[in-house]
């Protein structure tokens, strides 16, 4: 992850203040313009995103909070969303990257078999997920991450670093599952198996 903490720096430098439309006039127009973006539908800035009830994803919204959160974590795996809040996709298969939320939670922030409070089953890694909308302040790290489209995921593993980039809409969100589970549990079908697993666990007989 080293590559991507040095871009997220360079991010942080580079970024400029948001524009701020001080008009009817040319809040219409940012509004049109935002509506152009190439990456599926852009959230309005200029409304407040709604607070959802209490999940088990963790949401970011600024690149400083994308690097400490994600880039930086050394212990679990992390699981992101990008999506925005007017993307059809991204609204009907939330609930779905939700549940799977709810049922890695009890592996969430549990490292190694450290168990807590949380019925857990030893020895394995923890998972954290995170969502990052994409709005005036995120598109520069959409963008600088390549996300192609909405929503999408990435899986970061604490050892390996990025090491799935998928589509996470209602038709993909079953093979989203099948390969978070085998970074966890550290075994997968082979039909799906992702290529990096067997660089992390050693267990994946994958013929190339």
């Amino acid at each position: 992850c080293a590559l991507l903490s040095i871009v997220l720096t360079i991010l942080l430098l580079v970024k400029a203040e948001p524009f701020a439309p001080t008009n009817r006039s040319s809040t219409k127009k940012y509004k049109e313009g935002l509506r152009r973006s190439p990456l599926c539908a852009v959230a309005n800035p200029l409304k407040r995103l709604k607070n959802k009830k209490k999940t088990n994803v963790l949401r970011v919204e600024s690149i400083e909070e994308y690097k400490e959160k994600v880039v930086n974590e050394k212990e679990c795996i992390t699981v992101v969303r990008f999506y925005s809040s007017y993307c059809r996709s991204c609204r009907a298969s939330e609930p779905l990257f939700y549940k799977l939320a709810s049922d890695f939670s009890k592996h969430r922030g549990v490292h190694f078999g450290e168990c807590n409070d949380l019925e857990c089953m030893p020895g394995l890694i923890g998972v954290n997920f995170v969502e990052v909308p994409l709005t005036p302040d995120t598109s520069i790290l959409h963008e600088a991450l390549g996300v192609p489209s909405l929503p999408w995921t990435h899986i970061y593993h604490p050892d390996a670093g990025l090491v799935e980039e998928r589509r996470v809409s209602k038709k993909y969100i079953g093979e989203v599952r099948s390969c978070l589970g085998c970074y966890v549990y550290g075994e997968c079908d082979l039909d799906d198996a992702p290529a990096d697993c067997l660089n992390v666990y050693g267990q994946c007989a994958i013929d190339e």
